[in-house]
């Protein structure tokens, strides 16, 4: 029986993609390229219901616009508030948010169908694999390091197939839409949103570039504590033989204690992601707030406006938050 360390990598070691390109290559080609209608269908429906649900605030704003002419008009002494006109700006609304809902459901109904075929594939790929390689291999690695490739790597490729590229499609499509929006809104509204990027993207960076280093720890301790829990168990008369259980408790608490160390570290680290964030956004939506208060004073553009514009301005901070997991 190897020993129960045998098989670990050095601690804090992080292990990389020895060829990303050629893997990724290897991925698209071998399995992604056989479902080509499919991820064209997820794409297309993906753009629709990010159209849809980006068109959703402007015309949101068109309604609080009448409302708040009608009642200047009221109190001025005119008819006041048109909610003909209103309950059909609600209705166009309603449609809208509908159809998105619609094609955003077969978007991700389509695309984890792709995802959970090309995992069975990745999984039946892997078995007929291990069925051919040579005994020393075993020798090199745990029998829970193994595992954890065929059950949590292949599971984390599943979930990144399943959610990073609809995310992706529809990141580009939000951005590229909102930022349309906006500046058909103020363009002087949309550099203050502009400018706070820089500075969230200097925190997220800060933040990412220590928390992935302790995933990518995390799942090298997760496959080794399971390779020592199972040689442990299967060859327990062994250990009792040899007198071992001393050593190899120690062993266990000390990759034990490490998984604990690097998972913590990398879950709290994520953890800051949501709250910087918030800050920095409510940092833009003050700015927003200001200019876009004096703007309106000035006639330049209605409270409707004002309103579609936040809202934009939180979907654009939103879409680019980047999603900082153990991938």
């Amino acid at each position: 029986m190897p020993g129960p360390m045998g098989g670990m990598r050095k601690a804090g070691q992080i292990e990389k993609p020895k060829d990303f390109k050629k893997t990724t290559k290897k991925l698209i080609n071998s399995y992604l390229s056989k479902y080509k209608i499919a991820i064209l269908v997820v794409i297309l429906f993906a753009v629709g219901s990010t159209i849809f649900t980006i068109v959703g605030p402007k015309i949101l704003g068109n309604a609080t616009t009448e409302i708040f002419d009608g009642i200047v008009s009221k109190i001025s002494g005119g008819t006041g508030i048109d909610f003909g006109k209103i309950l059909q700006i609600a209705l166009t609304l309603i449609a809208l948010y509908i159809i998105s809902a619609i094609f955003s459901f077969v978007q991700g109904f389509t695309m984890t169908g792709v995802a959970q075929k090309i995992t069975y594939k990745l999984r039946n790929d892997i078995a007929t694999k291990i069925n051919r390689l040579p005994m020393n291999y075993f020798d090199k690695k745990t029998h829970g390091e193994v595992l954890s490739i065929i059950t949590n790597d292949i599971d984390t490729l599943s979930m990144n197939l399943n959610q990073s590229i609809t995310q992706i499609i529809t990141s580009i499509c939000t951005i590229i839409g909102i930022l349309v929006m906006m500046f058909s809104i103020s363009w002087q509204m949309t550099l203050i949103s502009l400018v706070i990027l820089p500075v969230a993207g200097i925190f997220v960076k800060i933040i990412v570039s220590r928390s992935q280093k302790y995933f990518a720890k995390q799942q090298d301790y997760l496959g080794h504590v399971n390779g020592q829990v199972e040689e442990v168990y299967s060859g327990l008369n062994i250990v009792k033989v040899f007198n071992g259980e001393e050593k190899v408790t120690k062993d266990f608490e000390k990759a034990n204690i490490e998984l604990y160390r690097s998972g913590w570290k990398s879950q709290f680290l994520s953890g800051l992601m949501h709250p910087v964030m918030n800050f920095i956004s409510n940092i833009g939506y003050v700015g927003v707030a200001v200019a876009g208060g004096y703007l309106a004073i000035n006639g330049t553009i209605t409270v409707g406006n004002i309103q579609s514009f936040i809202q934009y301005n939180k979907q654009f901070t939103r879409a680019n938050k980047p999603n900082c997991t153990n991938i």
